[in-house]
């Protein structure tokens, strides 16, 4: 496809470098979830050192899984990074967060699991954002809010954290 909002999310640590160029750091912020091993945490960690490193472990399924990381947020100051590492939906969602509460895209670098294949598929018929499908761009899933058939669609929305579902047989309506 020519044209498409998919990021082109990194899978590799090589994301943290560039947040330093030319900038004063202050401080990093690795956020993760469960599903991201301390090895890569302390790979995270030892390449921003000397530079005061603080991790936060959010759990995306639960309802108040971000509670340490909005708590921090409160904090934050000029300077700061963060480094968001986990699935795409979970770094997604975290991304989305981190934005609406001021942060700026070049204060952000985000590093996926490269076997990611689950997915938020936001519905462009009930506006509901059905969480952690597992399923390919391309294809399909029934909506969780309207139980449509889906076709997930490469167009991916960062402020819903979702890529973009519609009907899969919206084509052949009259």
């Amino acid at each position: 496809m020519r044209s498409t909002s998919v990021p082109r999310w990194r899978s590799d640590s090589s994301a943290v470098d560039d947040l330093a160029a030319g900038a004063l750091v202050t401080r990093y912020v690795l956020v993760a979830d469960r599903s991201v091993s301390m090895q890569v945490l302390r790979e995270l960690s030892g390449r921003v050192t000397p530079i005061p490193t603080c991790i936060v472990i959010v759990d995306a399924g639960a309802g108040s899984g971000f509670g340490g990381l909005d708590e921090l947020l409160t904090e934050a100051r000029i300077g700061w990074r963060f480094v968001v590492a986990g699935p795409e939906h979970v770094v997604g969602a975290v991304r989305a967060r981190l934005i609406a509460a001021g942060g700026v895209p070049a204060e952000i670098a985000e590093i996926i699991h490269p076997d990611a294949s689950v997915r938020d598929v936001f519905c462009a018929h009930c506006h509901t954002t059905s969480s952690s499908v597992p399923v390919a761009v391309g294809g399909r899933t029934p909506c969780g809010g309207c139980s449509a058939e889906l076709t997930v669609y490469y167009h991916y929305s960062r402020r819903h954290s979702a890529y973009l579902g519609y009907r899969a047989d919206s084509e052949e309506l009259p």
